[in-house]
């Protein structure tokens, strides 16, 4: 019964390089098939760093937060990696960073979790 969604960025340089869709991936798309579940769901969303993929500066986390106002879900887990990952040199996000994330998500009036 929870709608689980995904969305790590919405820059599709992003997406493309760390997700690696297989096909016509269009991240648009995926925001407005989010918005039709009018706030029942929970967005997840993985922070990491590394050469080339951070996601943890401003100019991916403003725009992350603009979108989950228009998402609206009923709450957001955040997370960092947790495991060995298929590419080396990718790094965790520091708690600090996660929580300060997470404090900006609560601040919208949006429940938020963190995973460290």
């Amino acid at each position: 019964d929870n709608n689980i969604l995904k969305l790590d960025t919405v820059d599709p340089i992003y997406i493309n390089k760390v997700d690696r869709p297989v096909g016509e991936y269009d991240v648009q798309k995926v925001i407005e098939g989010m918005c039709s579940f009018n706030g029942h769901c929970i967005v997840q969303t993985m922070f990491m760093r590394g050469e080339g993929v951070c996601n943890t500066g401003e100019e991916f986390v403003a725009p992350w937060l603009d979108t989950l106002k228009l998402i609206a879900p009923q709450q957001v887990m955040i997370y960092t990696i947790d495991r060995e990952t298929p590419v080396k040199g990718l790094l965790k996000a520091s708690h600090e960073t996660l929580d300060a994330i997470a404090a900006r998500v609560e601040a919208l009036g949006i429940k938020c979790s963190v995973s460290y």
